[in-house]
């Protein structure tokens, strides 16, 4: 752009550049993407910069980022991140509260989401990175994944992406799993819910790539795998089977020739904690016999899991004080768990993969 015409543009009486910004109270796609790319270019010049700063636009686009109407809110934060590159700009951003603000998105369901993918674009600044720390920004990450918001998209970009691009940076990673990650990934899988699962799973594939992140999930497997079998002993049968195809997707079942770090882990895991799940089988409660049964046909497909069911005394006590009638067990209607544990009870010990 000739500096001449530059300077024509940006001069106050011209009133360019508030038109930019006020372009983007409303996030039409035909005004919008225009005025963030033409105030992204514009702003590679200093002068600009200067002005940006000086006539108090990057005050008002943070100022929008605070509007409880998304489509201003979100066209501001798009707007900023395109001059944040700048040192002044981004100075002066955070002075005026960018990184308070985008915290304060994080803390919200609805708008978690696309706050973490501005982060995921800012994060390789130290300034942005220690400020969103100091606002314990890592605490809201993690109560974002345990909401299941990483598994919708933003920007035309998988949620998973937004939270492996946070990953990658040491600094935050390593406070991240020190925010009660663990714990968290329990509450996950202990609610029986197939969004809340993939969403745990997704977490645990991005962890894999890392040392620390290898670390957290060999720490964490017996943990999530009591939670696993307390979703088992649920009275609702929809938790008991999201539960039951967890396990089926940690100990990969589903593909046995991809043996990734996650599944090698949970194997061993999974195997260790069979007793607890035969134990279901010989309990009292209907519900829990049930819960024990379709986890362990989850895992028929497994000739080593078979082999610990089948020589189990449980399995044995269960199985024959079924066909011996002397155990009534209780269903509600036509609920299909009955179908389950027939099936399980009868031909389990003829299964093969």
């Amino acid at each position: 752009m000739h500096n001449e015409f530059r300077e024509q543009l940006i001069k106050p009486e011209s009133g360019f550049l508030a038109l930019l910004v006020n372009m983007l109270e409303n996030r039409l796609t035909d005004i919008e993407d225009p005025a963030i790319q033409i105030l992204g270019q514009l702003a590679e010049h200093v002068d600009v910069q200067v002005d940006l700063i000086n006539n108090g636009h990057v005050k008002n686009l943070v100022s929008m980022m605070k509007s409880r109407k998304h489509e201003i809110s979100s066209g501001a934060i798009l707007a900023t991140l395109s001059i944040l590159k700048h040192a002044y700009i981004r100075h002066r951003a955070i002075e005026e509260g960018i990184v308070v603000t985008l915290v304060n998105h994080l803390k919200h369901q609805k708008k978690c989401l696309f706050a973490a993918y501005a982060f995921s674009r800012i994060l390789d600044y130290e300034n942005i990175r220690t400020a969103m720390i100091g606002q314990s920004a890592p605490d809201y990450i993690v109560t974002a994944l345990k909401q299941g918001s990483f598994n919708a998209t933003v920007e035309n970009e998988p949620g998973k992406e937004v939270l492996s691009s946070l990953m990658r940076n040491d600094e935050l990673r390593a406070e991240v799993l020190e925010a009660h990650t663990t714990a968290a990934l329990c509450t996950m899988f202990k609610k029986g819910d197939q969004a809340l699962n993939h969403a745990a799973f997704d977490f645990l594939d991005i962890m894999s790539d890392y040392p620390d992140g290898r670390e957290l999930i060999r720490g964490a497997k017996i943990p999530i795998f009591r939670a696993i079998v307390a979703a088992l002993d649920h009275q609702k049968w929809d938790s008991q089977r999201n539960a039951a195809m967890a396990l089926h997707t940690l100990y990969g079942i589903q593909d046995p020739e991809k043996k990734t770090f996650v599944m090698q882990e949970f194997q061993s895991a999974i195997l260790y904690g069979i007793p607890q799940i035969l134990k279901l089988l010989v309990h009292d409660r209907s519900y829990r016999v049930v819960g024990g049964a379709v986890a362990l046909l989850a895992l028929s497909h497994d000739e080593t899991v078979r082999a610990c069911v089948r020589e189990h005394e449980d399995f044995k006590f269960a199985r024959s004080g079924y066909f011996s009638k002397s155990r009534k067990l209780q269903y509600h209607g036509s609920d299909p768990r009955e179908g389950e544990l027939c099936f399980f009870l009868e031909h389990y010990g003829d299964l093969t993969s």
